[in-house]
Formats: structure tokens, C-alpha cells, sequence
């Protein structure tokens, strides 16, 4: 079992902030990553940290990427992230997939669920996605050769959310839930 584990972002385009957190998204999941590659090697599964390469635009860096993960040979590609609104009100994780991907959609419900117990927020659930809320393409759920998610931790603008979410992370829980939800998909396939 290959599992690659993608740090959302990259260290010149962080993605969302947190007020809360005082942190930036790619900054917040460099240990998460660390940590889900750590639990799925523990498991017996061979996993790998990938990262964006920056100061190359955003398609380009997703073209090689994606391209490096496709010859990786992955069996499951998951994405970290955490989500971010103007309306603090919004709370909760969710995982996307390709729409029309079937295991994915799998991943994606075995992980979101997995996260929404670590964290302790409401599960969002596999959410079927092609394009960002943006509209820019999901490059890694649309070019990758096997299934991916895209995990959306927490909302880090959301300030309970987020101190949940922190206190996930550096629990280890996060890291945890992740690789084991990500190692029992798999091995279910």
C-alpha cells in the first residue's frame, strides 16, 4: 500500500489564515503531514510527504505535482488543508473527492469522519468537488492517476473550530485519524 500525503500550499502561498491559530494553512499541517506519514509507515504502508514547489505559479506547480505523484504510483493521494470564511460561523470538516470517483468517495467519508471524531466538530462529510469554491480547477483531485482527497480539517476562522483543530494537532490525534482512516480505506480495496 502507497499512500502519498501532500501538504495543501506552499511556503510563499500559505492558503487560508488563522486569527485563532496565528498561523497559516501550510504552516499549520507540516507536522500534520509529518505525523500521517509517521502512522501509515507504523501500519506497514509505504507513505511519502510531497510538497508544492513554490514560486512556479499556481497550474504550473500543480502540473508538477501532480505529475510527481502520478509517477510516485500512489494507491491514495490525501491533500491537507483547513478551511477559512469571511463568516466565523461556519464550522466543521469535510473531505473532497472527484465527482465521479468512487473510491474516493470512499476515502473521502472514511477520513472526514475519522477527523470530525479527532477534532471534535461536525463531520461535513465526502463532498463531490471538480472546482474550487474559487472556481480554479482541483488539479489534485482532477490529474492524479489514483483516488485523492483533499482534507478540510476545521475552519480556521471560525475560533472554536480552530482551537479544536489546534488541539487536535498537537495531541497527535489529527495526525492519527488521518493515517489510520486513510490506511483502513485502502486496505479495504
Amino acid at each position: 500500500m502507497r499512500v502519498a500525503v501532500v501538504v495543501g500550499h506552499d511556503d510563499e502561498n500559505q492558503g487560508a489564515y488563522s486569527k485563532t491559530l496565528d498561523t497559516w494553512e501550510w504552516a499549520f499541517n507540516l507536522p500534520v503531514a509529518a505525523g500521517v506519514v509517521q502512522g501509515l509507515d507504523a501500519r506497514g504502508a509505504v507513505a511519502k510527504l510531497f510538497e508544492r514547489t513554490a514560486g512556479l505559479g499556481y497550474s504550473t506547480a500543480m502540473k508538477v505535482l501532480t505529475d510527481e505523484l502520478n509517477a510516485w504510483s500512489a494507491d491514495l493521494v490525501v491533500s491537507l488543508h483547513f478551511n477559512s470564511m469571511g463568516d466565523t460561523s461556519f464550522a466543521g470538516c469535510c473531505a473532497l473527492h472527484w465527482p465521479s470517483s468512487v473510491r474516493g468517495n470512499m476515502a473521502a467519508a472514511a477520513i472526514s469522519e475519522a477527523v470530525a471524531g479527532a477534532v471534535q466538530n461536525r463531520n461535513r462529510g465526502a463532498i463531490a468537488q471538480a472546482d474550487s469554491w474559487s472556481g480554479a480547477p482541483l488539479y489534485i483531485l482532477r490529474d492524479t492517476v489514483c483516488p485523492a482527497v483533499i482534507v478540510e480539517s476545521f475552519f480556521g476562522s471560525n475560533p472554536d473550530d480552530a482551537t479544536k483543530g489546534g488541539a487536535a494537532r498537537d495531541s497527535g490525534a489529527l495526525a492519527a485519524a488521518i493515517a489510520g482512516a486513510a490506511y483502513e480505506v485502502v486496505a479495504s480495496w
